[in-house]
């Protein structure tokens, strides 16, 4: 168990290297407490001169039994740790022991962060059941009822001590009847608070004050990279809560929300396995933390094919608290439609073809782009046979931040500005750069 613990502390990857090291016969160079975990302590000792070699009386059986006899319990321990030590393997034999100890600890040491995991968020996950009552008109037949309810499920996950629970909109939206579902097995009713259909986020409370579980810590979601722990906690198709695992496939993806004339930017894809029902369940990083929040999969069949997306908490961090508080978000509005640069569109606009950016292909009519002075893209070429708009300004950086596409243009604004503040937007218009300070309008209804 002091074995079990002590590893505990040493990091996975770590471990991992020192278990390719001593598997590719190479020399342990990991840290000292993993070198004492898994190699026995060597006793020194000084080798005898040749003159006691021939001092000394023969070893005969005799003598041997002598020697036995009379040795302290000192020294016959230590006789006795000696022999240990040499029936120890060594060379290739010790290496492979040392390679499937440190292999097991590095698998119990993952077990133990994936089981707290779980253990640590269950209680602040719910599950969702939804009714809303379907019409079906007045050319029904007699014999069935006027209404009918339709029945759907999601996920969601506690974000403070006073009962709110974030989910997807699409899970509550428009429901007469959300039921919140704990892992303890109490259910009790909760009310939509806000919901914003461009982020595809919802809060609703819960109504019994007497009922008001543990929130989730929230992570960072601009320190994600690929490759590293993905774990998603949710009802998946109202079966019951689970767990689910992977890592990080891409960070910077851009989905639009179905009922939404807007995209969602830096969305995070994933690899751990979300279904219907998971939606609306949080996406955590290896310390538990709420790094995304599972929205959508892209699939085929209707089920997981192994690609999930998940808003960005950072976010949520921004909209959940305006929908506590008012029960709606105001986002910042430039009034531009656009596509990021590619190598083709600039050759086509005589620019290097290096050139990264977001090309302006439409700007709304008293937009603030349009008051501004923001111009269009005015022309259109064909390119082995796909059409490509050019001749409009080209966004290279907003507030000297540099813009390297579209999604750029779309994370900043929403990221960094609010309605009514004022941009520096740094352009390329007919290869030469130009500044323009646009004021920020509020998005339309």
């Amino acid at each position: 168990m002091m074995r079990l613990k002590a590893w505990a502390g040493i990091s996975l990857a770590a471990g991992l290297t020192m278990l390719l090291a001593l598997a590719c016969g190479g020399l342990d160079t990991g840290p000292p407490a993993a070198v004492q975990l898994t190699r026995p302590p060597v006793m020194e000792t000084t080798a005898p001169s040749t003159a006691t070699l021939a001092a000394a009386p023969a070893a005969s059986p005799a003598n041997t039994e002598r020697r036995a006899a009379t040795a302290s319990p000192a020294s016959a321990a230590a006789e006795a740790q000696a022999r240990a030590v040499d029936q120890q393997p060594t060379g290739a034999a010790a290496q492979v022991a040392d390679a499937e100890l440190i292999a097991d600890q590095v698998a119990a040491a993952q077990d133990m962060v994936m089981s707290g995991i779980y253990e640590r968020t269950l209680p602040s996950i719910v599950g969702l059941r939804v009714t809303t009552s379907v019409s079906v008109g007045d050319n029904a037949p007699r014999i069935m009822p006027s209404d009918f309810f339709s029945r759907a499920a999601g996920s969601g996950f506690v974000w403070d001590d006073r009962g709110h629970i974030v989910t997807n909109r699409h899970v509550v939206t428009g429901t007469d009847r959300i039921v919140v579902v704990l892992s303890d097995g109490v259910q009790t009713e909760a009310r939509i608070v806000g919901e914003d259909a461009d982020s595809d986020l919802a809060v609703i409370r819960i109504a019994d004050d007497a009922i008001r579980p543990p929130p989730v810590p929230l992570g960072d979601s601009d320190t994600i990279n690929p490759g590293q722990l993905a774990v998603a906690i949710g009802d998946p198709f109202s079966r019951g809560f689970s767990m689910t695992s992977g890592i990080i496939s891409a960070v910077g993806r851009t989905i639009n929300p179905s009922d939404s004339n807007f995209s969602v930017p830096r969305v995070i894809q994933h690899d751990a396995a979300t279904n219907p029902g998971n939606s609306g369940g949080p996406l955590l990083n290896r310390s538990g933390e709420v790094i995304g929040i599972n929205t959508q999969i892209i699939s085929e069949t209707g089920v997981f094919s192994g690609v999930g997306l998940a808003i960005p908490v950072n976010l949520a961090r921004l909209v959940v608290p305006a929908l506590i508080e008012d029960g709606r978000y105001e986002y910042p509005y430039i009034g531009i439609r656009g596509t990021t640069v590619t190598p083709d569109i600039a050759r086509a606009m005589k620019l290097p073809p290096e050139t990264r950016g977001a090309l302006v292909i439409a700007v709304g009519a008293d937009s603030a782009a349009e008051r501004a002075g923001l111009q269009a893209s005015d022309q259109t070429t064909v390119v082995q046979g796909v059409e490509l708009p050019i001749g409009g300004d080209v966004i290279t950086a907003i507030n000297d931040a540099p813009i390297l596409g579209m999604d750029d243009v779309i994370a900043y604004v929403i990221e960094h500005t609010r309605p009514g503040d004022t941009a520096r937007f740094t352009v390329l218009r007919d290869s030469a750069t130009e500044l323009l300070n646009i004021t920020l309008d509020g998005r339309p209804e």
